[in-house]
C-alpha cells in the first residue's frame, strides 16, 4: 500500500502540525525537530504507521482549568501526530469544506477551498470578534452557550459516523477511525486536545448544532441593509453566540440546540448558557472583543478599561478565563505598564490555569531573586497540585543564568522523580543541561532507567544528549524503545548532534 499512502503530502502535514505547536498544552523544548526529518527524509517511518493500526503510546497531562477543574489531555508521539494530520488533510474538503461562514477557527476557506490550506487562526479570530461586534450592534437579544467538556466526550462512534458520513469507503477513513480508537485512554476519552486534526473533526461533529443555528435568521431586519449580515450566529469552536430579536426565540433555540447536542451525545453547559438582552448584548460582546480598551488606549493613551479589567482578575482570580488573562499580559507588556503586577503575583497560586501567560509576565517585571523566592514557597504549598502550573513558572529561571542552589535542587528533584509529568520533566532536564551538565547526565541516567514511557525516556535522552552525554549512551536509551526508534534514526542523520533548544523556551 505504500503507492495510496505516498500520495499523503507529509510537508504540507508537517507545516500545519508545527503551526499548532505555540498552542500545546507540552512545549517541546527542541520543537519536535524529528517532524522535520520525517517530512523530509522519514517518509517509511510515517507510512509504516499508516500500514498498523491503533496509536502509539501517549503521555498523560493534567491541565488545570478555571475554578480548578482539570482537562485531561495527551502528548501524542510524534509520527502518530504527523500521520494524524497527513490523514485529515488529505480527506479535509469533504470534511470541512462546506462548513457555515460563521464557524470561526480550524478551517478551510469560506469561498473556494482548498484541500489541507487552513486559514489563519489569527486571522479567524478576527474575524470572529469583528461579526460578534456587528452582530451585537443590531440585535436586542442574544444567546451564548458552550458544550460540556467538548473534546472529551466525543465519542469514537460518533467520530466514525461523521467520518464516514462525509469520507468514501477505503483506507484512509479506516486507519483514520482505528487510530481514534487506539489513542483513548480509561482517564482520556475523547479527541486528542490542541490538535489542528482533532479541531477538524470537532467541527464535523458540530455539524447538528450549525443546522439548527442556520435555522435562525434575523427576520427583524429582512429587506433592511442589515439581512446582508445573514443568519444571526457566531461559533468560535463550542463556544456559541446567536443573535435574535425575541427572548422566546431564543429559549426556543436553546432547547433545540440542547436536542441536537444530545443526538451526538454531548450537552450544553447550563452554567455558561445565558439569555442576554438589551445592553448587556453589546456589553458581554464586548468582554471577549476588547476592542474598547484597546481603541482607549491607541487613540487617548487612557488604561482605565485595562485596569478596570485587571481589578476584575484580582477580585475573582479562580474563575477568570485564560483569554482574558491571555489578553491583560499581552497589554501589559505591549505597552510597558506594571499596573497591580505585584498584587497578580500575590493572587497567582490561586490562578494554576493561566500559569503560561502569567510567567511571562513576572520574568519580565521582576528580579529572579524574587521570583525563586516565590517559585520554592509556591512548589512547597499545597496550592501546588498542578505540575504543568509548576512547569510554566519553572521557565521563568532562563537557560544563560544559574540561579542559586535552593532553585537548582528543585529542578534535580524533579528530574530525579520518574513520575514527573512530561512538561515539568522537559524544564528541569533542559535546564540543568545549561546549569550543571555532569549534574545532569548522571540525573537523567537514573532516571531513564526507572522510566516506563518513550515520552520521558526521549526527553530525557536529548536533554543528556545536550549535557555532553555519550552517543553509545543515547543510543541505548532510545533504542529500548520502538517509538523511539524515529529520533534515534534523525539524531543518527545529524551525527549525534544534538538538537539546539528553541530560543523562546531557552530565555
Amino acid at each position: 500500500m505504500v503507492s495510496l499512502w505516498s500520495t499523503l503530502d507529509l510537508g504540507r502535514a508537517a507545516s500545519n502540525v508545527t503551526s499548532e505547536f505555540k498552542g500545546d498544552w507540552y512545549k517541546d523544548p527542541w520543537g519536535w525537530p524529528e517532524l522535520r526529518w520525517l517530512a523530509a527524509d522519514g517518509h517509511e517511518a510515517v507510512f509504516e504507521d499508516c500500514r498498523s493500526s491503533g496509536a502509539r503510546r501517549v503521555a498523560l497531562l493534567d491541565v488545570p482549568k478555571e475554578n480548578w477543574g482539570t482537562r485531561p489531555a495527551v502528548v501524542l508521539d510524534i509520527v502518530d501526530r504527523l500521520m494524524y494530520q497527513s490523514l485529515i488533510d488529505s480527506i479535509s474538503l469533504p470534511l470541512i469544506g462546506g462548513l457555515p461562514a460563521d464557524v470561526y477557527g480550524w478551517r478551510l476557506a469560506p469561498v473556494a477551498p482548498t484541500r489541507a490550506r487552513y486559514q489563519s487562526n489569527k486571522i479567524q479570530w478576527d474575524s470572529y470578534r469583528g461579526r460578534l461586534r456587528e452582530l451585537a450592534s443590531v440585535n436586542s437579544v442574544a444567546l451564548k452557550s458552550d458544550i460540556v467538556s467538548f473534546f472529551a466526550s466525543v465519542t469514537t462512534d460518533v467520530l466514525s459516523e461523521c467520518i464516514q458520513d462525509r469520507v468514501s469507503p477505503g483506507v484512509i477513513a479506516d486507519r483514520l477511525i482505528s487510530f481514534l480508537e487506539g489513542s483513548q485512554r480509561p482517564t482520556r476519552s475523547g479527541l486528542p486536545q490542541r490538535s489542528l486534526a482533532s479541531a477538524i473533526l470537532a467541527n464535523v461533529v458540530l455539524g447538528p448544532l450549525d443546522d439548527v443555528l442556520l435555522g435562525y435568521r434575523l427576520d427583524a431586519f429582512k429587506g433592511t441593509f442589515f439581512e446582508s449580515l445573514g443568519p444571526g450566529f457566531t461559533r468560535w469552536m463550542d463556544d456559541i453566540w446567536l443573535f435574535l430579536d425575541d427572548p422566546a426565540k431564543a429559549r426556543q433555540a436553546q432547547r433545540d440546540l440542547q436536542h441536537a447536542a444530545h443526538t451526538i451525545g454531548l450537552h450544553l453547559n447550563s452554567a455558561k448558557t445565558d439569555l442576554l438582552e438589551g445592553d448587556r448584548v453589546a456589553e458581554e460582546a464586548l468582554l471577549i472583543e476588547h476592542s474598547a480598551i484597546d481603541e482607549a488606549i491607541e487613540d487617548d493613551g487612557d488604561f482605565g478599561k485595562l485596569e478596570e479589567m485587571i481589578d476584575r482578575i484580582l477580585d475573582d482570580p479562580d474563575h477568570i478565563g485564560r483569554t482574558t488573562v491571555k489578553f491583560v499580559v499581552s497589554r501589559l507588556l505591549k505597552h510597558k505598564t506594571n499596573y497591580k503586577t505585584d498584587e497578580l503575583l500575590a493572587v497567582a497560586h490561586r490562578m494554576p490555569h493561566v500559569a503560561d501567560s502569567l510567567a511571562r509576565l513576572f520574568k519580565a517585571r521582576m528580579t529572579s531573586g524574587l521570583l525563586q523566592d516565590w517559585f520554592l514557597e509556591y512548589c512547597d504549598s499545597d496550592w501546588s497540585s498542578f505540575p504543568w502550573a509548576i512547569a510554566q513558572y519553572s521557565r521563568m529561571f532562563a537557560s544563560g543564568t544559574i540561579p542559586r542552589r535552593a532553585t537548582r535542587e528543585f529542578f534535580m528533584e524533579r528530574l530525579s522523580d520518574a513520575n514527573t509529568e512530561l512538561p515539568l520533566l522537559a524544564v528541569a532536564v533542559q535546564r540543568l543541561a545549561r546549569w550543571d551538565a555532569p549534574q545532569c547526565r548522571s540525573l537523567a541516567s537514573d532516571a531513564l532507567r526507572r522510566a516506563d514511557n518513550p515520552q520521558p525516556r526521549r526527553v530525557l535522552a536529548l536533554g543528556a544528549l545536550c549535557a555532553r552525554a555519550t552517543r553509545r549512551s543515547v543510543r541505548l536509551w532510545l533504542g529500548a524503545e520502538p517509538e523511539n526508534r524515529t529520533t534515534l534514526k534523525f539524531l543518527e542523520s545529524c551525527d549525534f548532534h544534538a538538537p539546539p533548544v528553541r530560543p523562546t523556551y531557552a530565555r
